[in-house]
């Protein structure tokens, strides 16, 4: 057996089919490709895509050895391979041959020469380009004269024809072999009547290269797919397959029958149905006749010679296919079918339809009952079938008067679905008589609650949560196969299905989490909007499903904060031990999106984070809520704080506001753990107390038997378990205060003060479990200082002077005493305990004391005073002062920006009404070679003297508003801001005309105004007045106001809008433009005659539809030129309005007259006298 080194090559042989062919071949990887093996044992050099393989080796032939030994190549690939270049040596260099020519795809090549070891050697392939392609090692394992041969297995064998197989095939080699597989429909009487479908299958230990046939001995065809056989006749099929290495096997064959469909032969009937009699009618027959009745091989009649043949009174007693069969001779055969058709049977089946109910439960059996006719009779020979949903089936027979049962059918185990009820005669795959119904059990809603949703669209926070649970006794239901699809909106968004205990397919962005009645669903990145969940369950297994139903839920929007806990990630703690239960709740803070974070400069948190705990607060079942150094800020919104639960079975809640944004909450669970509760939670230092505690566990059942220990919590670490409380330990046994009902009874006196005292339970519960529970004492100071404070009014800013006298039991007590001011709010805290003091503004050791302090903020201040030991203080009993600001006034109170020039400002400081000395500083006010306001950020400081002090030569130069600050005169005072302020204004415009601030289009309007000061309300002259048009952005000045303050001007609008009037660059009030309507009528009218009303803009072009009132009575709408016609009836003044909408009205007064009378008889002999004396001058002419 030849042994390989050095294999440089790579490749993988690959399996495939082409058609139902099966071919192996060589997939090139690489530079370089070989037939894959364990052990390989020959190589292949890749020149283009052909690989040349190594096959046979002839080292020690009969006779002389010198140029008688030979190597065999092969060429398996599709190109031909140029070996001009090449060459064959040994390992120590010795050349065995000089290549040359080509070789051919599928060729062998066989080399000559000398120098090949009969004891073993290295044969190595170079190509042209000198590189080394193969590398074989050989043992002398062939006999002289035999070959080493490569086989299909990739081993080295001995040839089994002495002298080898040179350029030929190996010996070793096996042929392929080759199958064949026919489809059509063949008759037992060995005649297809359809088209033949033949399909070959070659296989090959290494690869087949290709597999011919022919047919009825024409040319031989390569086979690729299944080939189709249809011409009537008896066909002899050839075929055969040859491997990649050139072995070709045996020819093969068979035959195939196929009957003529398409002869003269005619037939009657062509069709009957089943158990009917009829005589068949053959002509055109070429041979001997016969009938053949579905699936039977011997004939019913028959045979018989044609042309013409007559069966009388055959019973057509089977249904299917009866064949009437012409064997014109041996090798020709015609034939014709007669179709014959089952009879239907009525099947009536009750109950129609009933819902599924679960196995085991009141109304999951049902019997289902019909019966089952023929033509109106009875069907009793008849078999009724019952098959279920999961293809089970079972039987029953039919009654003499038609009817059949299947009683407590358990619906509950066979599922919902199809019950199918077929009836049939004779054979069941070929009846000959059938008919059937189905009895619909219907699947049913289960229930499906949802029992929570804190998602939020646009985040992965927060999850979607449901109870799916079986609607006849609530147990939970997806245990078994099911279905969940997720819509968004109408489209299907997530699913995932599960089938025999596995999940098998899912998708989309949600992950779902079942545990027992739970369906937890959570989101990388939730999608805002409207989900409809449809949960369907097959609890048979069958495929089919028994629950189905669906619940809508909503995705809300982000709000503008978020809060994502991310440790611990359930979001649930355990209560430890005392040196393991100071834990870290880790949370991420949010904006509206997930790349705006929480960090300490978006939640305005302070250096050194202190006002973090009214940021982020965390209060609940915590020993206290954790102060400023337990919050630790990492990155990203990431915050890490430090708590120490305190009760299991209970809740803690992280609370977050975001400044100008909004809140957020999140609640954390404390699991394991009991409780531990104690009265009271405050006692006074160094004053003896009785305390008890009643410890329970998470289910509030009384402890009888537990440790309790009281504890000082460590002065620098908070949490920190330190010294033991004297007197400070029970272990309980049951007994009266220690254990009995869960109380346990202490008598304590504390030695610190403003210290905690840690109260510390454990226990055993009955699985053998260590739970603990903690609860807090705060040990207070004696509140048995008195101190007196004097004074109790400040001006804000002022350095004051504050004396102290402090007194405890109604005598003065010197001690060493700490100083805190403390406003409203941090008294408050103070007294609920979560004041974190800040350093005290004094200490003294006296009880009678002054102290210096200023401050800036109006408001109420308390001063708390306590020994330096913490043990006495004042609390609940702390004085207080009240800071209030300096007030200012000056004169003159106002000032006109462009009008007030060169104006002494006279300033009055006060505080609670009387003047004070010091520096008042004016905010907006500059010097320059005089004074000028308002400047924006400009100052100026004014020394005050018994209360007043003045500026000269001030000139208001802009609208603004001056503020003030006051430095009080005594030492140390600083800056606070005062009382008062002084505003720069514009002068007071008034729109005489147009009174309603409205100018018409396109016509011209007059407008009139008065400029004033609004303090003296004097006109004020020679201010240039401008405007700003719709038509023109800039302005345009249009006068300047006389020694009235008045300026009259006029102005055509071409555009509709507003008309903005600035006096010295500042606007001062503003005019809108409308179309204007205008009445066109007589001032007079008389009563009883009609008048036209034109209704018109202001410049004349008729208005069409603008609606037309009389005394506010419509009388109609103007028609396209403008008109309506009036008719009055009473005599009078009447008012005439106009109106559209867009339009500015118009109102017109026209007096209604008496109208003229029918000339008397004065009138006519006037009339007639006028007329003569006409008459006579035209005659006179």
């Amino acid at each position: 057996m030849a042994n390989l080194r050095g294999n440089k090559m790579y490749g993988k042989k690959l399996v495939k089919r082409v058609g139902s062919l099966v071919i192996a071949a060589v997939i090139i990887a690489s530079a370089f490709a070989i037939l894959p093996t364990n052990y390989r044992k020959a190589e292949a050099v890749t020149v283009g895509t052909a690989p040349v393989i190594l096959t046979e080796i002839m080292y020690d032939p009969a006779g002389d050895d010198a140029g008688n030994e030979w190597i065999e190549l092969y060429n398996m690939g599709d190109e031909t391979v140029n070996l001009s270049g090449w060459r064959i040596e040994d390992d120590d260099g010795n050349i065995f041959a000089m290549l040359s020519g080509v070789i051919a795809p599928y060729e062998y090549r066989v080399f000559y020469g000398s120098n090949l070891n009969n004891d073993g050697d290295t044969i190595i392939v170079y190509n042209a380009s000198d590189i080394e392609v193969i590398n074989i090692t050989y043992s002398p394992d062939a006999a002289t004269n035999y070959s080493l041969e490569l086989d299909e297995t990739d081993q080295w064998v001995e040839s089994i024809i002495e002298g080898g197989t040179p350029g030929q095939p190996n010996s070793v080699m096996n042929p392929p072999v080759t199958t064949h597989e026919i489809e059509g429909e063949a008759m037992l009487w060995g005649w297809y009547v359809t088209n033949v479908t033949v399909t070959l299958n070659a296989t090959d230990e290494t690869g087949i290269k290709e597999t011919k046939y022919r047919i009825d001995g024409g040319a031989w065809t390569t086979y690729t797919t299944p080939f189709v056989i249809s011409e009537p006749g008896i066909h002899l099929v050839e075929y055969n397959s040859t491997d990649v290495w050139g072995k070709k096997e045996a020819t093969k064959n068979f035959t195939v029958n196929i009957a003529n469909l398409s002869s003269a032969l005619t037939v009657t009937p062509t069709e009957a149905n089943w158990n009917e009699t009829h005589t068949i009618e053959i002509n055109n027959a070429e041979g001997n006749v016969s009938l053949y009745a579905p699936r039977e091989d011997t004939p019913r009649k028959g045979p018989q010679i044609g042309p013409y043949v007559r069966w009388s009174n055959v019973k057509f007693d089977v249904s299917g296919k009866w064949w009437v069969v012409d064997m014109v001779d041996s090798t020709e055969c015609n034939a014709f079918a007669i179709d014959v058709k089952p009879v239907e049977l009525n099947v009536v089946v009750s109950p129609d339809e009933v819902d599924y109910v679960k196995l085991g439960m009141t109304g999951s059996y049902v019997n289902i009952e019909g019966n089952v006719t023929m033509n109106g009779a009875p069907a009793t020979q008849a078999i009724v079938k019952l098959i279920f949903p999961d293809g089970s089936s079972m039987t029953t027979g039919v009654a003499a008067d038609g009817s059949f049962s299947f009683l407590d059918i358990n619906i509950g185990m066979n599922g919902a679905g199809e019950y199918n009820v077929t009836a049939y005669i004779g054979n069941e795959t070929y009846p000959d008589a059938f008919g059937y119904d189905i009895v619909m059990v219907n699947p049913v809603a289960p229930n499906i609650t949802l029992l929570g949703n804190d998602a939020v669209g646009g985040f992965d926070i927060g999850s979607v949560r449901f109870e799916v649970t079986y609607p006849e006794d609530g147990l939970a239901l997806l245990g078994n196969d099911y279905n969940i699809s997720i819509y968004k909106e109408g489209e299907l968004y997530a699913w995932q299905t599960k089938k025999g205990g596995i999940v098998t397919e899912q998708g989309g962005p949600i992950n779902f989490t079942i545990a027992g009645k739970l369906l937890n669903l959570t989101s990388g990145m939730w999608e805002a909007g409207d989900y409809t969940i449809n949960i369907s369950v097959d609890v048979t297994g069958d495929g089919n499903w028994e629950y189905v139903g669906e619940a809508d839920y909503t995705i809300q929007a982000a709000p503008p904060v978020n809060l994502k806990i991310l440790q611990p990630a359930d979001k649930k703690m355990d209560v430890k031990d005392p040196g393991n239960n100071s834990q870290v709740i880790q949370l991420q803070v949010f904006g509206e999106n997930m790349t705006t974070y929480g960090t300490p400069e978006a939640l305005n948190i302070g250096a050194n984070n202190e006002n973090v705990t009214e940021r982020i607060k965390v209060e609940g079942d915590i020993l206290y809520s954790p102060p400023k150094e337990a919050y630790e800020y990492w990155k990203n919104g990431i915050w890490n704080i430090t708590v120490f639960p305190t009760k299991g079975n209970g809740k803690i809640y992280v609370n977050v506001t975001w400044p100008d944004k909004g809140d957020a909450g999140e609640t954390i669970d404390t699991v394991k753990g009991g409780s531990a509760v104690v009265e009271p939670d405050s006692i006074i230092v160094d004053t003896l107390t009785n305390v008890t505690v009643t410890v329970k566990d998470n289910y509030g059942n009384i402890v009888p038997n537990a440790q309790v220990t009281m504890y000082y919590e460590d002065e620098n670490i908070i949490y920190k378990i330190g010294e033991e409380v004297e007197n400070g330990s029970i272990t309980g046994d049951g007994s009266s205060g220690k254990g009995l009902n869960g109380v346990y009874e202490f008598k304590i006196s504390s030695k610190y003060a403003a210290r905690n005292i840690i109260v510390v339970a454990s226990f055993q519960t009955p699985g053998g479990e260590t739970f603990y529970a903690y609860a807090r004492i705060r040990s207070q100071p004696a509140h048995d200082l008195a101190v007196a404070l004097a004074p109790d009014k400040v001006l804000a800013g002022e350095m004051t002077e504050f004396t102290v006298n402090i007194t405890r039991n109604g005598a003065p007590y010197a001690d060493t005493f700490e100083f805190y001011i403390l406003n409203e709010t941090e008294l408050q805290k103070l007294h609920d305990g979560t004041l974190e003091l800040p350093a005290p503004v004094y200490t003294s050791n006296k009880a009678n004391d002054t102290f210096s302090f200023l401050e800036t903020e109006p408001g109420t201040y308390y001063l708390y005073v306590r020994t330096t030991d913490k043990k006495h203080d004042n609390m609940e009993n702390e004085p207080s002062f009240t800071v209030s600001k300096a007030s200012v006034s000056v004169e003159p109170s106002l000032l006109v920006k462009g009008v007030d020039k060169n104006i002494t400002l006279q300033f009055t400081v006060t505080w609670n009404g009387e003047a004070v000395d010091g520096t008042l500083l004016v905010k907006g006010l500059q010097e320059v070679a005089s004074f000028e306001a308002y400047v924006e950020n400009a100052t100026y400081e004014v020394e005050i003297t018994n209360g007043t002090g003045s500026v000269e030569n001030v000139t208001a130069i802009a609208t603004g508003t001056i503020t003030f600050e006051f430095l009080p005169a005594a030492a140390g005072s600083v800056y606070a801001e005062a009382e008062g302020s002084l505003e720069i204004t514009t002068p007071t415009v008034e729109i005489v005309e147009p009174k309603e601030r409205v100018a018409f289009l396109a016509v011209e309007n007059l407008i009139t105004i008065i400029v004033k000061h609004p303090l003296t309300g004097n006109g004020i002259a020679g201010l240039k007045v401008e405007i700003i048009t719709p038509t023109r952005a800039d302005a345009v000045e249009v006068g300047e106001t006389n020694e009235d303050g008045k300026l009259i001007f006029g102005i055509v609008p071409l555009q509709t809008g507003k008309i903005k009037i600035l006096v010295e660059g500042e606007e001062a009030g503003e005019i809108e433009i409308w179309v204007g309507l205008k009445i066109v009528m007589p001032s007079e009218i008389e009563k009883d005659n009609e008048v036209t009303i034109l209704i018109t803009t202001r410049g004349g072009k008729p208005v069409e539809g603008a609606t037309v009132k009389v005394d506010g009575t419509t009388i109609g709408t103007t028609d396209a030129n403008g008109e309506i016609k009036y008719k009055p009836t009473e005599e009078g003044t009447i008012t005439v309005t106009a109106e559209k909408e867009g339009y500015y009205s118009a109102s017109k007064t026209v007096e209604v007259k008496k109208g003229a009378e029918t000339p008397g008889f004065e009138f006519v002999g006037i009339a007639i006298a006028i007329a003569l004396i006409a008459l006579i001058y035209r005659k006179r002419k």
